[in-house]
């Protein structure tokens, strides 16, 4: 006897569970990711990039599972359990691409903002302001102490 033929509707449920709390944990990360795109915290950022890694093979797997076992026991399982919890995940999964897909419009304007704040910083010397040390405007060349060597 095949072990697909052996698994229980039970064993189906627990993995669909499993991928509806992996896909929950999944979008904490992305509203902590959100913070850390928001705040420019690339320490942050790596991190929770980590560990979504890690949290969407973990999902993978389970899928993979999931429909391993689910072809042996379409026949056995109830449709009404079966459409509530997968209503449930398909719901997640809405989500969690939603938040996904903001967080990707996030770190495009976070770059175009870095970008424009390297093309001001980045100007040459002689347009760049000078300011005093009182916090005025200083004429281009004035003042100024140049060393030869």
């Amino acid at each position: 006897m095949s072990t697909l033929s052996q698994s229980t509707p039970a064993e189906s449920d627990m993995l669909m569970r499993g991928m509806l709390d992996k896909m929950l944990a999944f979008q904490s990360l992305l509203l902590e990711e959100q913070d850390a795109i928001r705040s420019l915290s690339f320490g942050q950022f790596t991190s929770v990039t980590q560990r979504k890694t890690q949290l969407l093979d973990e999902i993978r797997d389970l899928e993979q599972q999931r429909r391993d076992r689910s072809a042996g026991e379409q026949s056995q399982r109830s449709a009404g359990a079966r459409s509530t919890l997968e209503a449930q995940l398909i719901a997640a999964i809405g989500e969690t691409d939603r938040l996904n897909r903001f967080n990707a419009a996030l770190i495009g304007q976070s770059l175009e903002f870095l970008h424009g704040a390297l093309k001001r910083w980045q100007r040459s010397p002689e347009s760049a302001a000078l300011y005093s040390s009182a916090g005025t405007a200083v004429a281009a060349g004035a003042g100024l102490v140049r060393a030869k060597g």
